[in-house]
């Protein structure tokens, strides 16, 4: 029988072997991340420009060439955020932090988003960090003082708020997120302060001017309410909460014409304004149009406030 010898490969040829795979590793490396690099910043270009769609379709590119590019999926998430996909927008952030657990800046953008859609929880979860990662960025303090407060912890909201007042970087904005803090805290005469510097910062902020005036309404002085109302109302003529609470001032004087044409106005301005609906349909039976009252009360509750089936039953015998 003949017999084949299979011989060791020599070491030398390994070595080579081995050399030649490596090299090729590299190369193709190397290439990849050339590729991942002029895809970004292609995307990057097209987002300066303000084409974000071309932009988003430019870091998908990247992102199957470098599936765990954070800084890609970032920028990815400010395009989407820039064209209304919220949602979208805070997936990418999240998978930014996941691949870089100290991107702080997607841990701010995503508490903020999370913010603005309602969720103060998962807003402040990520804002924590911000802060964490981010200990001089006032925008991190701010937004985490809002979720604070959307959890009615006011107290925490207040010290955030007023860190960011101390430093340079605030508008009337702030003031009016701590006035609100303190009002929920029953503290009036902080909130009041607070409600009137952010007019002196902005003559024009509406918002101070409403929410000064609700707390003049909560201490009876609905004479200087009604003022403040009708000044944002100047400022702002769609402002709808402006409308509803000079309704519900005029209410407490018993104008309940004025009270009925204000809460009218807010439902022209937020067709869903529930709370407008019962409280006009209120004024309305007050005033003996029972049918008309009770049809805007029933059209409160069927807006989902609860408090207008209590109302519907007590004043059109439910």
């Amino acid at each position: 029988m003949n017999h084949v010898d299979c011989k060791p490969m020599s070491l030398s040829i390994m070595k080579r072997i081995t050399l030649f795979l490596l090299l090729f590793t590299l190369v193709a490396i190397q290439s990849s991340a050339q590729e991942s690099v002029k895809l970004f910043n292609s995307a990057i270009a097209k987002a300066q420009s303000g084409d974000m769609e071309g932009a988003i379709a430019e870091f998908d590119k990247c992102l199957v060439v470098d599936a765990e590019n954070a800084d890609a999926y970032y920028w990815r998430g400010l395009a989407k955020a820039a064209i209304g996909m919220t949602n979208e927008a805070i997936s990418d952030f999240g998978k930014a932090t996941k691949f870089n657990p100290s991107h702080a800046e997607a841990f701010l953008r995503r508490g903020t988003l999370y913010n603005n859609v309602g969720n103060p929880q998962a807003a402040l979860d990520n804002l924590e960090a911000a802060v964490k990662l981010l200990p001089t960025n006032m925008d991190a303090f701010l937004n985490r003082g809002i979720a604070l407060a959307n959890l009615g912890q006011h107290e925490r909201a207040i010290a955030d708020f007023t860190k960011v007042l101390e430093s340079s970087k605030f508008n009337d904005m702030v003031y009016i997120n701590r006035g609100i803090s303190y009002r929920k805290l029953e503290k009036y005469d902080k909130a009041l302060e607070d409600f009137s510097s952010a007019i002196r910062h902005n003559k024009l902020s509406a918002g101070g001017y409403v929410n000064r005036g609700i707390v003049y309404r909560m201490q009876d002085q609905f004479e200087y309410a009604i003022a403040d109302y009708t000044q944002a109302i100047v400022i702002d003529p769609n402002n709808s909460d402006a409308f509803y609470n000079r309704g519900i001032a005029y209410a407490k004087r018993d104008q309940h014409q004025d009270a009925i044409r204000d809460f009218s106005k807010a439902i022209s301005i937020d067709p869903e304004d529930a709370d407008s609906y019962m409280n006009r349909g209120i004024e309305k039976v007050i005033i003996g149009k029972k049918d008309d009252g009770c049809s805007d009360i029933i059209k409160a509750a069927n807006l989902g406030l609860v408090v207008a089936i209590e109302e519907r039953n007590k004043f059109c015998g439910f």
